[in-house]
C-alpha cells in the first residue's frame, strides 16, 4: 500500500519591508492548508481583510474536502463586504487568497484570487502555479505586453480581482498532481513582484532548509528596495512522518529600518532601571530656565506629533486626479502643499486622457481623497474603460463584428 502523501517539511516568514507603515499581509500554516493574504483597503482594513481570509479558512475541518477551500475563500469574500458594510473606516477593504490544501489523493488542491501566486518546485525547475488577476497579466496572456514590459509597466500593482471587491467572487480553483520531493511555495507580490521568478528559483536551489529558502528570499526583496510587505509559505511534499507547525522565521534586516512614526523616549507604564519606588519621587523646584525647556520641548513634542500624523494619514491616502499634461494619475499621499511642501507623491500614470474621462463622467476625477482599495478600484475601472487596447473592450448588447 502507497504510502500518504503529507507535509514532511514546513517553514514561514513575514516581513514589513522598509516602505509600508505596517504590515497588511497575513498567512496559515495549518495543515494540510496553507495560505497567503495580501490585504488593500484605507487604515489598518487591509490587515482586516486579510485576517478575515485566513480566518475563514483556519475553521476549516481537521480533514476538509477539496470543496471545503473554495467555499471557505467565498465565505470570506461575504465576511469582509459584512464588515465593510457601513463602516467609513473600512470602506473600500479588501484582499487577495492564495491556498493550497494537499489531500489524500495526493493532489494539490489551489484556490486563488489576485496577484500573490502558488509555485511548485519539482526537481530543480520553478512553475508558477497560479496566473496573476492584473491588468498587466491580461495585457501578457492576450499578447499586448511581455513579462519583462509586465515588471516595468506603471499599472502592474493594479489588480482585477480580490476578496471584498463584490458581492461575488470569481475565484480560480483547480488541482495539481504531487509527489515526494515536490515543493510548494506561496508569497505574497512584495517577493514576487520585487525579485521575480528566476530569483525565486536561485533562492531556493542554494538554501540548505525550507526556513532558510524563505529568510533569502525576504532578504533578495528587502535588497531590492522592500517597497511592499514580503511574505511566504513553503511546504514540502513527502511520505514521512509529518512536519510540526513552524514558528515564523525572524527575519532580520541586513541594514537598519527607520521608523515611519515618531516613538516615546519610554512606553507607558514602564519603568527605568533609575527609576526610584513608587513614594520615593523627589521633585525639584522649577526655575525659570527649566520652564523654558520644559515649553520648548512641549513645542517640539506636539510639531513631532502633527508631523507623525500627518505622515501616517498620507501613507494610507490616494487620489485619481490629472496631472499637468492632462492625463489621469493614481497619488499616493494627500492633495496638499504646507509650507510648499507637497504630501503626496509623483502618482503612478494610468494611461488615460483626461479630457476623455470627463467627456463620459464629469465626477469621475473629482472624488477626493479615497482608501488604497477604493483609489485602485476606480483606477482599475477608468483603464478597463479608457486605457484598454480596443480589441479588449467587451462588445455592447447586440453588436456585430
Amino acid at each position: 500500500m502507497t504510502a500518504r502523501l503529507t507535509w514532511v517539511e514546513m517553514a514561514r516568514a513575514t516581513d514589513v519591508g522598509r516602505v509600508r507603515g505596517h504590515n497588511e499581509d497575513r498567512h496559515l500554516v495549518r495543515p494540510p492548508v496553507i495560505a497567503v493574504a495580501d490585504g488593500m483597503g484605507g487604515a489598518l482594513a487591509g490587515e482586516v481583510a486579510a485576517g478575515i481570509a485566513v480566518t475563514s479558512l483556519d475553521g476549516l475541518a481537521a480533514s476538509p474536502r477539496p470543496g471545503d477551500l473554495r467555499r471557505a475563500v467565498e465565505r470570506a469574500n461575504a465576511d469582509i463586504r459584512r464588515s465593510a458594510s457601513g463602516n467609513a473606516g473600512r470602506a473600500g477593504m479588501g484582499t487577495t487568497v492564495t491556498a493550497c490544501m494537499l489531500s489524500d489523493d495526493d493532489r494539490l488542491y489551489v484556490v486563488h484570487v489576485g496577484d500573490s501566486r502558488a509555485y511548485l518546485v519539482r526537481d530543480g525547475q520553478l512553475r508558477r502555479l497560479t496566473d496573476d488577476h492584473s491588468v498587466v497579466a491580461e495585457l501578457v496572456r492576450g499578447g499586448a505586453l511581455t513579462e519583462e514590459q509586465a515588471d516595468r509597466h506603471p499599472q502592474r500593482n493594479v489588480i482585477t480581482r480580490a476578496l471584498g471587491a463584490s458581492d461575488q467572487v470569481s475565484a480560480d480553483a483547480f488541482q495539481v498532481p504531487v509527489r515526494a520531493g515536490d515543493v510548494v511555495l506561496l508569497c505574497t507580490d512584495g517577493i514576487s513582484a520585487a525579485i521575480g521568478d528566476a530569483a525565486i528559483r536561485d533562492a531556493l536551489a542554494r538554501a540548505g532548509s525550507l526556513e532558510d529558502a524563505a529568510l533569502a528570499l525576504l532578504a533578495a526583496a528587502d535588497a531590492a528596495g522592500g517597497e511592499d510587505n514580503a511574505t511566504v509559505v513553503l511546504g514540502r511534499v513527502g511520505d514521512g512522518p509529518p512536519a510540526e507547525v513552524p514558528e515564523a522565521a525572524e527575519f532580520i534586516p541586513s541594514t537598519p529600518r527607520v521608523a515611519t512614526l515618531p516613538r516615546p523616549m519610554v512606553e507607558p507604564g514602564a519603568r527605568t532601571a533609575r527609576a526610584p519606588e513608587p513614594g520615593r519621587v523627589l521633585e525639584r523646584v522649577p526655575t525659570g530656565r527649566s520652564r523654558l525647556l520644559l515649553i520648548g520641548a512641549s513645542v517640539l513634542l506636539v510639531i513631532g506629533l502633527v508631523i507623525g500624523a500627518t505622515t501616517w494619514a498620507a501613507s494610507r491616502s490616494h487620489v485619481v486626479q490629472a496631472d499637468d499634461a492632462g492625463q489621469v494619475r493614481l497619488y499616493a499621499g494627500l492633495p496638499y502643499a504646507p509650507l510648499g511642501i507637497s504630501l503626496m507623491d509623483d502618482g503612478r500614470p494610468l494611461g488615460v486622457p483626461a479630457g476623455v474621462v470627463r467627456a463620459e463622467d464629469a465626477s469621475a476625477l473629482d472624488q477626493g481623497i479615497l482608501g488604497e482599495g477604493e483609489a485602485v478600484a476606480l483606477a482599475t475601472r477608468l483603464i478597463w474603460r479608457h486605457g484598454m487596447p480596443q480589441q479588449w473592450k467587451v462588445p455592447r448588447a447586440g453588436a456585430t463584428g
